[in-house]
């Protein structure tokens, strides 16, 4: 049917605006069929039948023209009408359902972070329960205090003796630590963003009160925790907040309770611990069995990554012979000290160590005897991890002289220990 131009025949005239072509009308009244609307009456114009309600559409006969409707189609979203059928679809065949994805990846991240926040909760008190039961002060309580990481830099002493259980084959204090040396000896600063080591070689020369010059790690003979402690101040002018004396006996449960940990040899490296393991001339690391048990050997290649076990890390750390390189000496056995404690560190942040987290917060209280309580030791832990600043170097010696014992120390100059401390400082 052909349109009307009902403008023409009206007297109106056209206009145009965004929306599309619309008419203007020429007269009050004039009515639009089939809009549903009321029409707008121009002012001062008397009442007249366009005021009524509109009036549908009638056929030739006079019946009323029933309005068409139209059903919306909604491809996306929660309007969508499932299974219904609509316009323009094939007739008899409805819509295949959609499933509603909005906020699935949401729901799914708020699930996963709310694990991983409970399960650091049950690790951190695993680790407050295991750090009550296995407190042990050290006698040097009236030396230390002060710190308070995470929050502020605190300063620990990590103390690491050569007591060796009875029966073993390598050299050392044997049957207890009463009258052991210690093998390991390093400053740690941790806590307000701050994370630096500085090992001390333990042949280096200090004083000892009543015993005169002496190698550092003759002070923990003489005066056990508190000898050290006063020893490593006198030295390097740092004040120690803490002390941990590493558990020998536990460590290697600490390590294995990370899976292991990798070490990169920054040198070759060969040796034998505790008598070997009877299989020396093998590459990479072994372990001994039957009457060598115990023993364990090292034939390390310069760049390679090699994993080892907790027995194998702490036969490691008290590597003292490379005869692979006989010119390295204590300074590079500091070094390897640090590695594998930067090692522990880099195993617990990754994925296994998240998974095993819970049974490592157990044992690590369990691998070190320190005058920290629970909360204090969960700081100090937690400082390891947190973002900040540090360096990690080994006090060198610059120097040698002969103790009246006979014996050989090293010797380390005070413009040397003052460029020490102020790095350990920053």
């Amino acid at each position: 049917m052909p349109e009307r131009d009902d403008a023409d025949e009206r007297g109106g005239e056209r206009r145009r605006d965004g929306a599309g072509e619309r008419r203007r009308p020429a007269a009050p009244g004039y009515t639009v069929y089939g809009t549903g609307r009321r029409p707008r009456r121009a002012p001062g114009a008397a009442p007249g039948p366009a005021d009524a309600a509109p009036r549908r559409p009638a056929d030739d006969d006079g019946a009323q023209v029933p309005y068409t409707t139209y059903q919306a189609r909604r491809r996306f979203g929660r309007g969508a009408d499932d299974g219904a059928h609509v316009p323009g679809d094939e007739p008899g065949r409805a819509r295949a359902p959609r499933r509603r994805r909005r906020g699935l990846g949401r729901r799914i991240a708020r699930c996963v972070v709310g694990f991983a926040v409970a399960w650091v909760a049950f690790s951190m008190l695993l680790f407050l329960v295991s750090a009550q039961i296995h407190q042990d002060g050290g006698g040097a309580d009236d030396l230390l205090g002060g710190g308070g990481a995470p929050f502020t830099p605190t300063n620990v002493l990590v103390l690491g003796s050569d007591a060796r259980p009875k029966g073993s084959k390598e050299p050392g204090a044997e049957g207890g630590e009463s009258n052991s040396r210690t093998d390991t000896i390093m400053l740690m600063r941790t806590g307000g963003f701050a994370n630096a080591k500085l090992g001390i070689p333990r042949d280096t020369v200090v004083d000892l009160p009543g015993h005169g010059q002496q190698k550092i790690n003759a002070a923990h003979v003489f005066g056990g925790t508190k000898g050290s402690v006063q020893a490593v101040e006198s030295l390097t002018g740092i004040d120690v907040n803490h002390v941990a004396e590493m558990d020998f006996a536990n460590f290697p449960g600490l390590i294995d309770a990370m899976g292991g940990v990798s070490f990169q040899a920054k040198t070759c490296l060969t040796a034998v611990v505790s008598g070997g393991s009877g299989k020396d001339g093998r590459s990479g690391v072994t372990s001994g069995t039957g009457r060598y048990f115990g023993g364990t050997s090292f034939r390390l290649r310069k760049g390679r990554s090699y994993h080892l076990t907790g027995r194998q890390a702490l036969a490691l750390a008290r590597v003292r012979k490379n005869t692979c390189d006989a010119g390295q000496d204590d300074v590079d056995r500091a070094g390897r000290q640090q590695q594998i404690l930067s090692a522990m560190k880099r195993r617990i942040l990754s994925p296994v160590g998240f998974a095993r987290l819970p049974l490592i917060a157990w044992k690590a209280p369990q691998a070190v005897k320190t005058d920290m309580g629970g909360f204090s030791l969960l700081g100090v832990a937690i400082g390891q991890f947190l973002p900040g600043g540090g360096s990690s170097q080994v006090l060198k010696p610059d120097g040698a002289v002969t103790l009246p014992d006979g014996g050989a120390g090293l010797t380390v100059s005070p413009s040397t220990i003052d460029r020490a401390r102020r790095k350990f400082d920053k």
